[in-house]
């Protein structure tokens, strides 16, 4: 699956929360900051990433990183805006996967903002990538509920 196949309104994603605005988030206008925009991302893919690692997720041996990311802001978000984060992983390959994140308004749908990145295996003794584990594959399969 690609990103442009993918119908955000209809997607269902597996991983969501929902954000907790903080005073620091916002500008002098009462937008949510770009920058902000991008740590709440953060929050999401490691709420992602524990369902994966499990009680290892700070102490593992394997780890995914972020090895690039593209975002969209098509709204801005103000302070009155109650929204969620929204993950998913839509693509598997074979050393790095593909994760979309949205901010989405709780009570309407609305996409305030898109985000696309790639993560990639890594051994932390070695700090080179590696295959990605046959058990993060089916612990995946699991939480989305489909084979990527």
């Amino acid at each position: 699956m690609e990103l442009e196949d993918i119908d955000l309104a209809a997607y269902v994603f597996p991983e969501r929360c929902v954000v907790q605005k903080r005073f620091n988030d916002l500008d002098g206008l009462r937008h949510v900051n770009n920058g902000v925009q991008q740590s709440y991302f953060d929050i999401g893919r490691a709420n992602y990433l524990k369902r994966i690692y499990g009680e290892k997720f700070y102490c593992a041996d394997r780890v995914l990183l972020v090895a690039s990311y593209k975002t969209d802001f098509i709204f801005q978000i103000r302070l009155e805006d109650e929204i969620e984060i929204c993950t998913s992983v839509y693509k598997i390959g074979n050393k790095s996967l593909r994760m979309l994140q949205v901010l989405r308004g709780v009570a309407d749908g609305r996409i305030y903002t898109k985000s696309d990145s790639v993560m990639v295996a890594v051994e932390t003794s070695g700090g080179h990538s590696i295959p990605l584990p046959d058990e993060w594959r089916q612990k995946i399969t699991d939480i989305e509920g489909r084979v990527l």
